[in-house]
């Protein structure tokens, strides 16, 4: 009778065993989940232009009030107006009365700026003609690079957003201020930028006076200028090594 009653278990559980197979059999063959890609940190303000100046002056760094920048003139930057005025877009940039293209950019004196991932450049600005508000940078060996994006409205002021990550990069003549090169800069290095600021490949309308200082000569005719009233900087920050600084 004992015997009996064990071989009984023995089917019983025989048969729970070979119920239970298929389950186990899916269980082992479900896919593993891949973990959930992480979200691009969001960028950080890295620096808001601002000056301080109650007339109209030569952009130079006694009238940057930016904290902690060096201020970077290119091409005929030394041309680049501070116009002042009454309203919510003064004071700004002005470049109408450039010989030559002409940018300028900001280098932050302790970090590099990071610009991967999400990083970008907001700032209002309003043209005239065909010029264009185009994204400059100068990169940690010493490259100047200018973005084939670019952003305009010859009717009013614009808030705009050029996203880094989205431009290509032309190689850029200092002096001159004209592109070099007949090819884009294949993968720039952005985790380490030493400047950012933009830039006008297009000279001003204006009309320049023998022997009168820049500041005096009356504002160009409509057709050729940029200005540009507000520029932020939208990434990381980067330590400098205080070595390279040197």
């Amino acid at each position: 009778m004992v015997k009996k009653s064990a071989t009984l278990r023995n089917i019983v559980l025989l048969a729970s065993l070979l119920a239970a197979a298929p389950v186990y059999a899916q269980q082992a063959a479900a896919p593993v989940a891949a973990p959930a890609a992480a979200r691009p940190t969001p960028p950080q303000l890295l620096f808001n232009m601002a000056f301080e100046n109650t007339e109209r002056l030569p952009l130079s760094q006694d009238i940057v009030t930016t904290p902690n920048v060096d201020l970077h003139l290119y091409g005929d930057g030394r041309d680049i107006i501070v116009a002042v005025g009454k309203g919510r877009y003064a004071p700004h940039t002005f470049n109408g009365l450039c010989d030559r293209p002409c940018g300028f950019t900001l280098g932050d004196k302790s970090n590099y700026f990071d610009l991967r991932g999400m990083a970008n450049m907001k700032f209002t600005a309003i043209t005239s003609g065909f010029h264009r508000v185009r994204p400059l940078i100068k990169l940690a060996d010493g490259t100047l690079l200018i973005g084939d994006q670019g952003e305009s409205s010859t009717a009013d002021w614009h808030p705009y957003e050029i996203s880094f990550s989205e431009v290509r990069w032309l190689k850029l003549d200092p002096q001159r201020g004209v592109t070099l090169g007949d090819s884009w800069v294949e993968n720039p290095d952005l985790s380490k930028v030493s400047e950012v600021g933009y830039f006008d490949v297009i000279p001003g309308s204006g009309v320049r006076v023998e022997g009168m200082p820049v500041e005096k000569v009356p504002p160009p005719p409509p057709g050729g200028w940029i200005a540009v009233a507000s520029f932020e900087l939208w990434g990381k920050f980067v330590p400098r090594d205080t070595k390279t600084s040197q």
